[in-house]
């Protein structure tokens, strides 16, 4: 037999360290290659694991909530075989994705582990047809069960084993237990939640899609603030000299530190200004409430800005780039793939909707939805990820008429969208109630002057305040 010892892998793209969020695996499970055993949250995404190898888990350590870094070994595998290192080309530079070190058994570990099936295979002819796992039969070895006594014909479980065991007492475990087969939960969490006498039906799962945790058993079974600083390492509540009463502290994510890092980057790196202009969309909204209720999709402002930025950027091609700061080049992009503002609980995600150009304001809506959904159900990859070629951010749905917003580096402008509502306007020397919004476009000074921003903003208003060429193709 062969150990592999897995370490933490690096999921490209700079990313140094991670949160580990769970396994989907146990000690003594058997899984395949490139199966996948557990999950990490990044600066990046969520991303999975995927075994190294075909193998038996010999032992699992990093635990839900770990701070672990790449090269870190978070797993320990033992197979028949050294596995495949998997590579990937990157400009002609081969990168291992998952590190193993290989650590061959002695002859005296073969001959004991030889020794130990020889026994299993003597201690019950009749269990040899029984389908289990190994730690399911380890652990009704352990338990002094035989496995061919509890069921015949079908697979048996861990709690089959500890039934049977508990004989008298196993009315209790198949009330906590049995019908908790429907319950989105490890099996690790369900024996958790078995020894600590807790109904598992009756815990509310806080993991991904309601699934169960073991800091969600643990927090049922003890219900004190205590075990909640225990098990989250990331809050703490405190006095200190330094402040006048209670205060916490929060650790930050690397979701969140990404974000600060990128913002302090963008906003000491390129010279902002902020031009702001009204727009009088009083003839978009009605016409956006005429066709709404026509179309399938979910028809907001928000695809009806994006055309009206498309056209203005066609002019205007000094905001559609980046600027190569090595080679002193401003990069004009011939593509619009926009990225969209979403706030979600983990923090501000900026998906990429592509080819802008290519797409009609349907197209456009469910698209915006569809990304949303993701960011907030936290189901993007990393190319969904990726800076495109201008950015937009819609404050103006929460609040605000006005803002800063602050430019997606390397990009060199994004808009940003205030509040809409009606305003007293005057019109033709008349005060009178129109729908309008205030938008706000951040821009690399660098790369844009003002007047280049405000022929931009001229154009973009237009477009809004004549909305009929943005209505074709609807």
């Amino acid at each position: 037999m062969i150990t592999i010892k897995f370490e933490f892998p690096d999921t490209g793209e700079g990313v140094t360290e991670g949160k580990f969020l769970e396994w989907n695996v146990e000690t003594g499970d058997d899984v395949e290659e490139d199966q996948v055993i557990g999950e990490a949250e990044t600066d990046k995404a969520v991303v999975e694991i995927p075994a190294p190898a075909d193998g038996t888990v010999k032992e699992l350590m990093a635990s839900p909530g770990d701070r672990v870094e790449v090269g870190d070994i978070i797993m320990e595998l033992e197979t028949q075989g050294a596995g495949k290192r998997k590579k990937s080309d990157n400009n002609s530079e081969q990168k291992e994705e998952a590190s193993v070190e290989e650590v061959e058994e002695t002859p005296e570990e073969e001959k004991n582990e030889a020794s130990k099936e020889d026994d299993s295979d003597n201690s019950s002819e009749s269990s040899k047809d029984i389908l289990a796992l190994p730690k399911v039969r380890k652990l009704a070895e352990e338990k002094g069960v035989d496995p061919a006594t509890i069921k015949s014909g079908e697979r048996i479980t861990e709690e089959d084993v500890l039934e049977a065991a508990e004989g008298g007492n196993s009315s209790q475990s198949k009330a906590i237990g049995q019908d908790s087969e429907e319950v989105n939960a490890t099996p690790s969490v369900r024996q958790l939640a078995r020894e600590k006498d807790i109904d598992i039906q009756r815990v509310e799962g806080t993991g991904r899609g309601g699934k169960i945790t073991r800091e969600d058993i643990v927090k049922t079974a003890e219900g004190s603030e205590e075990v909640t600083e225990k098990t989250n390492k990331t809050t703490k509540t405190m006095r200190s000299e330094d402040y006048r009463g209670e205060v916490q502290r929060v650790q930050m994510t690397g979701l969140r530190k990404s974000i600060a890092s990128k913002m302090e980057k963008s906003r000491f790196t390129a010279p902002h200004v902020t031009h702001v202009e009204k727009a009088d969309i009083t003839d978009l909204a009605d016409l956006r409430d005429k066709v709404k209720n026509e179309v399938d999709a979910h028809l907001t402002y928000l695809p009806f800005i994006m055309k009206a930025s498309l056209n203005a950027l066609k002019d205007y091609p000094d905001l559609n780039a980046e600027l190569d700061e090595q080679k002193d080049e401003v990069i004009r992009k011939k593509f619009y793939d926009f990225n969209i503002a979403v706030d979600t609980d983990r923090g501000l995600l900026v998906p990429k909707i592509n080819s802008v150009d290519d797409k009609n304001m349907v197209k456009l809506a469910e698209d915006i939805v569809e990304k949303a959904e993701e960011a907030r159900d936290e189901e993007l990859d990393r190319e969904e990820m990726q800076p495109g070629t201008f950015s937009i951010t819609n404050l103006g749905v929460i609040g605000g008429e006005e803002f800063t917003p602050i430019i997606n580096y390397p990009q060199v402008a994004i808009l940003g969208i205030g509040k809409i509502g009606e305003t007293a306007e005057v019109v033709e020397g008349e005060v009178v109630p129109r729908t309008t919004v205030k938008l706000s476009l951040s821009y690399d000074h660098r790369v844009v002057d003002g007047a280049t921003a405000a022929h931009f903003m001229n154009d973009l208003v237009e477009n809004l305040e004549n909305p009929e060429e943005l209505m074709v193709n609807l």
